[in-house]
Parts: structure tokens; C-alpha cells; sequence
């Protein structure tokens, strides 16, 4: 990503608290809420400073962020058909820890946000289904 060192380290800093956030969280409320800040630190700096991985990581943090709390807001009215793992929950965390390492390294991030493209399908009835067969592996 094509950022400058302040607005990297802005990134970097604004991840980590979010990190450390949902893994002292005792709720999928408050882990889901934490992750917000993730997809809002990116809105924040492409508004800045434009980068269309910037725009890019947003949209697929922010796609994530929306699956979940879909997925919470259909449990809380009682769909309990299949519900939001710790599996899933850690699955978050650790993709984001992963996703925070590669951009401050400068590495590519590409396959992480894959990766996250899968979870969030796997909060979907469909992508449920598939995990139960065992095709789809977060």
C-alpha cells in the first residue's frame, strides 16, 4: 500500500488497540463492535491519502464487519439455526492479527483478505452448510 509513514503507523496502531480489544472482550457484542474500528481506521485514511488497496481492505473489512453483525442481529431475534462459533470469533482475530503483520512488514495481503472473504461467508446459511460438509475451512 502506497501510504505515508505517519498515515502507516496511524493504521498500525488503530488495528493493534482494536486487536487487544476483542480478545479481552467477553461478548460477541463487544469483540463484533471492536472490529468495527478496523474497516473505519481504513475510511479514514483513504479519505487522506487514496490508495485503492486501502479502498480495497476496507471493503472486505467492512463486508466482514456487516456478515457478523447480520448474523448476531438474526440470532438475537431467534434464528438459532446455526450461530456465530468461538471458532469464527478467533478465526476474526487471528485473520486481523495476520492481515496487521503483513501490512506493517509491506507485504502483500491479498491471501489474508481471501481468507477473511471465507469467514465472512461462513456466517451465511450457505456457507454454514458447507462448513458442516467440511468443504469450507476457515
Amino acid at each position: 500500500m502506497d501510504v505515508s509513514k505517519k498515515m502507516k503507523d496511524t493504521i498500525i496502531k488503530e488495528i493493534k488497540y482494536a486487536i487487544n480489544k476483542i480478545d479481552e472482550s467477553a461478548t460477541i457484542e463487544d469483540k463484533i463492535y471492536y472490529f468495527s474500528a478496523v474497516q473505519g481506521i481504513f475510511n479514514r485514511v483513504f479519505n487522506i491519502e487514496y490508495d485503492i488497496e486501502l479502498v480495497f481492505s476496507y471493503y472486505i473489512f467492512n463486508e466482514t464487519f456487516k456478515a457478523f453483525q447480520q448474523k448476531l442481529a438474526a440470532m438475537k431475534m431467534g434464528d438459532t439455526v446455526f450461530v456465530i462459533t468461538d471458532q469464527q470469533l478467533n478465526r476474526l482475530s487471528d485473520l486481523t492479527k495476520d492481515f496487521l503483520e503483513q501490512f506493517a512488514a509491506g507485504k502483500s495481503t491479498e491471501g489474508t483478505l481471501k481468507k477473511m472473504v471465507v469467514l465472512l461467508y461462513s456466517t451465511t446459511g450457505n456457507g454454514n452448510y458447507l462448513m458442516g460438509k467440511g468443504l469450507l475451512k476457515i
